[in-house]
């Protein structure tokens, strides 16, 4: 008898803590799947993921960078020449059509992006010159490879729009999918967010 009733005893206590704490371990074991499908997606979810790669020497092609940054929720890069440009733009323009003439390639500070395989789209920002892209942009696309990824190009201009630096993408990315760009005045970058969120929207890219 006092076996019955030590047994009742202790099946009672355990239905009691079953129940008192079931709802809290399926809680918590709730939230651990949770937080394993978010760290899976950070991980191995790289669909969709976008980057915005852009050389500036004035600021502008920066500025339209970082307004694509915001609306997309973009990682950015810049690219940076070891050597600066010279300060001044006839300086700079004069440097660079030897350059080009030259098809010279200037070294840059980080010339590949960590897990550029991750990045499904790629915006590529850069300033015209002489209707070109610019040799820093050059050496990114040898030493970064884009193929299969789709390249979003926008550019700061003087009055050339894009030039012929599209054609200069293409042979340079092959491989690569190559949108619509957008083309702004240096002018107009200070007042562009309007322009850049519209452009997104045609091309039908994510905004965050």
């Amino acid at each position: 008898m006092k076996k019955i009733e030590m047994f009742s005893i202790a099946l009672t206590i355990t239905i009691v803590l079953v129940a008192i704490f079931l709802p809290t371990v399926l809680k918590h074991s709730g939230s651990n799947h949770a937080l394993l499908a978010m760290s899976g997606a950070a991980e191995g979810g790289t669909a969709g993921k976008t980057l915005v790669a852009y050389f500036s020497r004035s600021g502008n092609t920066r500025i339209i960078a970082e307004e694509i940054r915001e609306l997309t929720g973009s990682d950015i890069f810049e690219i940076e020449t070891v050597d600066p440009y010279p300060s001044g733009y006839r300086e700079t323009t004069e440097q660079v059509q030897k350059e080009l003439e030259e098809n010279f390639r200037p070294l840059l500070r980080t010339s590949k992006v960590p897990g550029l395989e991750s990045y499904d789209t790629v915006f590529i920002g850069y300033p015209i010159w002489w209707g070109r892209i610019p040799p820093a942009l050059m050496t990114f696309l040898d030493e970064n490879d884009l193929s299969g990824k789709t390249m979003a190009p926008f550019c700061t201009h003087g009055g050339s729009r894009f030039g012929s630096s599209v054609d200069d993408l293409r042979k340079l990315a092959p491989g690569t999918k190559i949108l619509d760009g957008l083309e702004l005045s240096g002018s107009r970058v200070e007042n562009a967010r309007k322009e850049v969120k519209s452009w997104l929207e045609k091309l039908g890219l994510p905004q965050g």
